[in-house]
């Protein structure tokens, strides 16, 4: 059974430009929890890189993805539906598709690393979403994570993954500072908030645990088939 802890940071590259940086990392439940949440070592800089060595420790893994697109995918204010979904933000379908892409990735590098993937948690940063709709936006993450995943896997000859599963996804209030070391929640998504804001040094740390990818033409394509293109529309 894992722990994932997901987060987004948002930014504005360039004029007519939105980015979206969003990061996952992993860990058993056995390994998180009193004893092994926070501790000083974490909280000392290069924050990533103690982040790193956290990871090294529990023998966790993290993934982070950005992704740069147009103003006029976002598109503020419309909204699209699908028969689970009255009615969805399109800013918040850009982040549901992100979020399939890293945490999809995610499950791929755990098997990578021969790590069994059964259960698993989500718990991230809290969003404002209407009481019917989140309960709508998290059953529709749950099964394209999963059929995402498995179809990833497939693809690179890594299993099938019949165990996966993806039993809760909770939200999690967001601590600004260093976080209830006491709240392994809290502190589980407050890490995935600094590999966000650190995105950038990532890949020149090096770090075996934690990994980095541009998902923009992922995220692009998925999210015009709302709009009626192919996914191979360019």
């Amino acid at each position: 059974m894992h722990y994932f802890f997901l987060d987004e940071s948002l930014r504005s590259p360039a004029p007519g430009q939105r980015q979206i940086v969003m990061a996952a990392w992993a860990v058993e439940q056995r390994r998180w929890g009193k004893g092994t949440v926070g501790g000083p070592n974490l909280f000392q800089t290069p924050l990533l890189k103690s982040i790193c060595s956290k990871l090294e420790s529990l023998d966790g893994a993290a993934f982070a993805g950005s992704a740069i697109l147009g103003e006029s995918l976002y598109r503020p204010g419309e909204t699209d539906s699908t028969n689970d979904v009255p009615a969805m933000a399109r800013t918040d379908l850009v982040w549901s598709m992100s979020a399939v892409f890293v945490l999809g990735t995610l499950i791929l590098k755990l098997l990578q690393h021969s790590r069994e993937i059964g259960t698993v948690d989500i718990h991230f940063d809290f969003k404002h979403l209407k009481p019917a709709h989140s309960e709508a936006w998290k059953k529709t993450l749950r099964e394209l994570v999963v059929r995402s995943a498995k179809r990833f896997a497939l693809e690179r000859s890594l299993g099938q993954l019949k165990k996966l599963t993806i039993r809760r996804i909770e939200p999690v209030t967001k601590v600004d500072h260093l976080g209830d070391v006491s709240d392994k929640f809290q502190m589980g998504v407050w890490v995935a908030d600094k590999l966000c804001k650190n995105f950038d040094e990532i890949e020149s740390l090096k770090c075996r645990q934690i990994s980095s990818l541009d998902m923009s033409e992922s995220v692009r394509r998925t999210t015009q088939q709302w709009d009626g293109k192919s996914f191979y529309a360019s």
